[in-house]
């Protein structure tokens, strides 16, 4: 019996603290044939050597029932940049990417590659639990609906219809699913299992550090024929304190921005009607939103600099841009407002904004 190989590609900066815990969710998959590719991207921790300990310990040979773990140390060039030599290295008939501080139920990639054999789709999802430090666990269904690159959720707040949530899977056309889960927060890249061959030469954006990750998706779809969701939750998704969308705003954080103009294009070559629908205009109203919010937590007199004030403009005019009536009916009630006072007074909400966090 021919069992084929999954791909799943690791990468890892500093997680020194989490890195057995999603090697042993690994060595416990009930599917046993997979090619593990650790990336260590520069790591100043442990990580590295945690990832030898691996690689010498569970390397049985590509012929072997198990797999093999390949660890490749490189320079810290950030997420995508690894994810990008995964994929390079990449020899199974199917990919998976999980992050080093998340982990999966044991069966898994033995669930998601039978429901895409079953249904004869090209990309199989499941839904996650969010796991916090404290112990706390959210299922998606609760909690936000999905990340922005595994940061803090731009669809979540958007209002629509998503395909019903029963025990049993739901299969959709790669338009539906464009329209029904990405634009409303399904924007991940981890725990779905995605055909290699079906990816070809595609490659992560590196010069996005924000929304890599549905820019990447959204290609991928836009050359499925089908998609299924099963509503199992076999990932565990680690909400990082220290995580991308936790840290103080540097230039990358324009990036979220970005990220939506980048879909809008994809969108155009698919359907005009999603490109310029409400919903992809709600989430970049709500991004422009989560960035101005970041930015405002700088000093006062940072913000004056020339480059913030221009950072500002480009945010109102995104604003002017994306929003109209029916964005705005997509968004609740304090988001309308944190919109509208921003595009007619920028500097008094950066002000509001920055006294609000300082009390807490």
């Amino acid at each position: 019996m021919n069992i084929p190989i999954i791909t799943v590609i690791v990468p890892v900066y500093n997680e020194e603290n989490f890195i057995d815990r999603c090697m042993d969710s690994l060595q416990s998959q009930t599917h046993k044939r997979l090619q593990i590719i650790l990336i260590d991207g520069g790591s100043t921790d442990g990580s590295g050597a945690l990832c030898d300990k691996w690689g010498s310990r569970w390397n049985m040979g590509p012929d072997s029932n198990m797999g093999i773990v390949e660890v490749i140390h490189t320079s810290n060039k950030g997420v995508s940049a690894s994810r990008n030599l995964g994929l390079s290295h990449a020899s199974g008939d199917y990919i998976f990417f999980l992050d080093g501080d998340d982990w999966i139920e044991p069966d898994a990639l033995s669930r998601l590659l039978d429901l895409m054999k079953q249904t004869g789709t090209d990309l199989a999802c499941c839904g996650y639990v969010s796991r916090y430090p404290d112990g706390t666990a959210v299922s998606d269904t609760e909690a936000d609906g999905g990340s922005l690159s595994g940061g803090e959720s731009v669809a979540a707040v958007v209002s629509g219809d998503t395909p019903a949530v029963t025990e049993e899977h739901v299969s959709m056309s790669s338009r539906e699913f464009m329209e029904k889960r990405l634009l409303h927060g399904d924007a991940h890249v981890w725990g779905k299992l995605f055909k290699r061959e079906l990816i070809g030469d595609q490659k992560f954006r590196r010069e996005l550090t924000i929304g890599e990750d549905m820019v990447f998706l959204l290609e991928y779809v836009r050359k499925c024929n089908t998609v299924v969701h099963t509503p199992y939750r076999g990932y565990d998704y680690y909400r990082n304190p220290h995580g991308a969308m936790e840290r103080a705003f540097t230039d990358s954080a324009m990036d979220q921005v970005k990220c939506w103009d980048e879909v809008r294009l994809l969108l155009a070559h698919t359907d005009e009607s999603l490109a310029d629908g409400a919903d992809l205009r709600a989430n970049m109203l709500i991004a422009v939103m989560l960035t101005a919010s970041r930015m405002a937590l700088l000093d006062k007199d940072v913000l004056k600099e020339e480059k913030y004030t221009e950072f500002i403009r480009v945010l109102r005019g995104k604003i002017k841009e994306y929003k109209n009536r029916q964005a705005m009916k997509k968004l609740d009630r304090g988001y309308r407002l944190k919109v509208r006072l921003f595009r007619t007074a920028p500097g008094l909400y950066m002000s509001l904004y920055h006294k609000h966090k300082n009390r807490k």
